[in-house]
């Protein structure tokens, strides 16, 4: 679900217990707002550095072959990195940080869900 309390400050949002939320979600945050950060950690990235100073110091005949191995090597490395960012984006944006930074009003237990709802409605029409 999306939403945002600045577009109706009045709004209220409700998570129940177990509730995932995210800006965006990790993986995406990882590919698209920290692409830099991705690419940095590849490039850094000791099996990346080797198979492409392998490439450079190779001789024209090996050169192709240690190219294309490098890029594969790199490709595989981008996809680590990448799940690891992701993860890293996933720990820190929870629900109970959602709370925190004022997106979410309240975790709730499933139970309290028809109350809460019922509550809220009331208090808009108040």
């Amino acid at each position: 679900m999306v939403f945002s309390k600045a577009l109706n400050p009045r709004m209220t949002v409700l998570a129940v217990e177990g509730s995932y939320a995210s800006v965006i979600g990790g993986a995406p945050a990882a590919a698209v707002v920290f692409a830099g950060d991705v690419d940095a950690r590849t490039e850094a990235d000791e099996r990346v550095r080797e198979a492409a100073e392998r490439a450079d110091q190779a001789s024209a005949s090996e050169r192709a072959g240690l190219v294309a191995a490098a890029a594969e090597i790199r490709a595989a490395v981008r996809a680590e990195k990448l799940g690891q960012v992701a993860s890293e984006f996933d720990a820190v944006h929870s629900i109970h940080r959602a709370v925190e930074v004022g997106s979410v009003d309240e975790v709730i237990k499933a139970t309290e869900l028809r109350p809460k709802i019922i509550a809220a409605i009331e208090a808009g029409l108040a």
